[in-house]
This record gives structure tokens, C-alpha cells and sequence, in this order.
């Protein structure tokens, strides 16, 4: 362009300077200044569940695990005493569904007895259906908290046991019965005499031990509700005797019966026991009972009375609690195992409480309804 010969290259110095480059960064476009960046949706969140108890706390889970595995009738309560976990015994014990087992009520309802403080070890004999039960109430500790009820059962013979009995009846017995007849008809060979003498001592063996002979005892008579108070007021008189203290009995003359008799006699003897006991010398107990009807239906009011301490007001509904710990040396009347005298009586629709209304004497009355009704 200037018209200076060119000696070297294609590149005039004057006219063809080389250029500087740009940097990087200025060729790059900017994004228009009214662009905005895109909102991110926010992630959706998952509804919050509360989890178990087993999950959440090992020792709870320990607990259930060793519950499953030894297939106890067993019922877990957490410590504000709600339902975590019910055994296949004890629904098949109390024949009810886990929806029914969901309530701590619905086996104070069942069982008769009321679940008491879930940190105090509690152990009690009651009838669940048909079942004699052992009830005990183990508390938590290591920071889980609640309880494990727990019902073992009392029978003669368990399921286990008689489908074990069943199983050497027909299995065992009965084809040793039939080679004994075939050998015994064949004795003339000492062989086979020898063969029968050992038969017959096996099966002799096997005849007498528990619950294989079909054979049952006969079943006890059961006897009146006026024998049952009498009875009981006679096993006292020595004792109330030696003390100085007069025992009178005031029962009609009547024919009814209650099946449960045992559990009744055991709750009158803890009555009088009591009454024995805080009764001071030259006082008086009486027991009696009287059947009468409320609402149309009969009831049968058994009471013992005596002229001793008087139950203070504060405790006449405590004292009935399992939790309650009697204490002999205190001053005030209290009583010792009450509790058991209610859980017979709500096993049997009725209520247990004592009065004092003359302020001279303290009488307890117990009040159940006879079979059936």
C-alpha cells in the first residue's frame, strides 16, 4: 500500500503491524441485562410417619423379639400404658383380635383387675375364660419405659401337653393294648410268655404316668354359699380365741351355690384376717351374707364386720388398688391383699368397698352375681 518493495514475506512492517489480539474474555457476549436465571422447583418432601417403637429403641425391640420367640401370652405397654405389641397367646388366652387387644382397658375389662403403676412389679392369680392364670407385671428399665404383662397358664395340663398325651394314647397305647390280648392268647410259648411280661410292664409303665390314664377323678361337689361362710368363720375361731375377740356367724338358711367357690372362700378369709387383726381384745367380728336382688337381677352380699380401727376416708378406694403396699405397724387400718378380694369380685360382675357409717364400726361387704347371671 505504501509502494515499498517487499524483499522478505508478504508483510510490510509500516503497513501490515500485527494487531493485538483481544482478550478472551471481551468476545465473550454478555447475557442481556433483563435475563433471569430459572426457579428451581422445590423438591417435594414426603409426609413425616411416626415410626414405631420397636424401630426406634433397641431395647423395646429386644423385648419383642424375645416375646415372639418364646411365644408367651404377652401383652408390651408403652409407658403412658397404650398397646405396642400383642402375642398370638395371648389373643388366642383372651379370643379377641388385635383391634379389640388395642386398649389397655379392654384387658382390665377382661382380666377383672386394674393395671396398676406400669414402675412397681405386680403378680396376681386370676381366671381368664376357663384358664387358671398366673398375671405379672414386669416394668421396662434402660430407658425404654411401660411394661410387659405377662399370663401363664395354671391348668393341670397345658395344649402342648395334651396333644403330647393325645398323640401316646393313639400311637402307643392302643397298639400295645392290642399285642398284649394277641400275645396273652398265645402265652403257651415261653418265648412269647416272656415277650407279654415285657409288654405288659411297659405298658403298666406308661398307664401310670400323668394325664395318660383316660380315667378322671370325679369332680368335687360343690357346696353352699352358707357352708363356704360357716367354713370359713370355724378355721378363725381358734385364732379369734387365743385374742379374746367373740366370732358370730349371721347367715340365712338358703340352698344357692357358687361354682367358684375356692376364690370365694379365699377372699372371705383375707376379710376376716384383716378384721382379726385390727379387732383389739374382747371385741366381736361377723360374717354373714344375704342374697338379694338389684335391678331384677340377684346378687348375693357377702359382708364382715367388727368393731375395730376404722378405715380413714383418704384410703377406703386405695386400699383396693394392687399397687397399694400394706404396712402393719401404721397407725391407720389398711388391710393387706384387698386387691385380690376386688379382682374377684369384678371376675364375677360385682364391686367390693367398706363403710363406716356409725363411726363404731368398719364393715366390708363384697357383692358378686351367682352363675350364670
Amino acid at each position: 500500500m505504501c509502494g515499498r518493495e517487499i524483499s522478505q514475506g508478504i508483510i510490510c512492517e509500516k503497513c501490515d503491524k500485527p494487531r493485538k489480539s483481544k482478550p478472551e474474555t471481551e468476545s465473550r457476549v454478555a447475557p442481556p441485562a433483563t435475563q433471569h436465571a430459572h426457579a428451581l422447583d422445590p423438591f417435594p418432601k414426603a409426609p413425616i410417619l411416626p415410626f414405631p417403637v420397636e424401630a426406634v429403641s433397641p431395647a423395646v425391640t429386644s423385648v419383642v423379639d424375645l416375646l415372639v420367640a418364646t411365644g408367651v401370652a404377652s401383652i408390651l405397654l408403652g409407658p403412658d400404658k397404650s398397646v405396642k405389641f400383642v402375642s398370638d397367646a395371648a389373643k388366642a388366652l383372651f379370643e379377641a383380635s388385635q383391634a379389640d387387644l388395642a386398649s389397655a382397658r379392654f384387658v382390665e375389662e377382661k382380666t377383672g383387675t386394674r393395671i396398676g403403676d406400669l414402675s412397681q412389679a405386680s403378680s396376681t392369680g386370676m381366671r381368664i375364660r376357663e384358664h387358671n392364670v398366673i398375671y405379672s407385671l414386669i416394668p421396662l428399665s434402660g430407658g425404654a419405659g411401660g411394661a410387659v404383662l405377662i399370663f401363664r397358664l395354671t391348668d393341670p395340663m397345658s395344649e402342648s401337653q395334651a396333644s403330647f398325651v393325645n398323640y401316646v394314647r393313639e400311637t402307643v397305647l392302643n397298639p400295645l393294648r392290642s399285642l398284649r390280648e394277641v400275645l396273652s392268647s398265645r402265652a403257651a410259648d415261653p418265648l412269647i410268655a416272656d415277650t407279654a411280661t415285657t409288654v405288659e410292664q411297659v405298658l403298666s409303665s406308661l398307664e401310670l404316668a400323668p394325664g395318660i390314664n383316660e380315667r378322671k377323678a370325679a369332680p368335687r361337689p360343690v357346696p353352699g354359699v352358707t357352708d363356704v361362710v360357716r367354713r370359713i368363720a370355724d378355721r378363725f375361731i381358734p385364732y379369734a380365741d387365743l385374742k379374746g375377740v367373740k366370732v358370730q356367724v349371721d347367715v340365712p338358711d338358703l340352698n344357692e351355690r357358687f361354682k367358684d367357690h375356692d376364690r370365694l372362700a379365699e377372699s372371705l378369709a383375707i376379710l376376716m384376717d384383716n378384721a382379726l387383726h385390727y379387732v383389739p381384745a374382747g371385741g366381736q367380728v361377723v360374717i354373714g351374707m344375704r342374697s338379694m336382688d338389684h335391678k331384677g337381677k340377684p346378687l348375693m352380699l357377702f359382708f364382715v364386720m367388727d368393731n375395730g380401727a376404722l378405715v380413714p376416708e383418704s384410703l377406703r378406694q386405695v386400699i383396693f388398688e394392687p399397687s397399694f403396699v400394706w404396712n402393719a405397724s401404721a397407725p391407720e387400718r389398711t388391710g393387706r391383699g384387698l386387691f385380690k378380694c376386688r379382682e374377684f369380685s369384678m371376675a364375677h360382675g360385682g364391686s367390693v368397698w367398706v363403710e363406716s357409717k356409725t363411726g363404731k364400726a368398719c364393715t366390708f361387704f363384697l357383692r358378686v352375681r351367682p352363675d350364670g347371671q
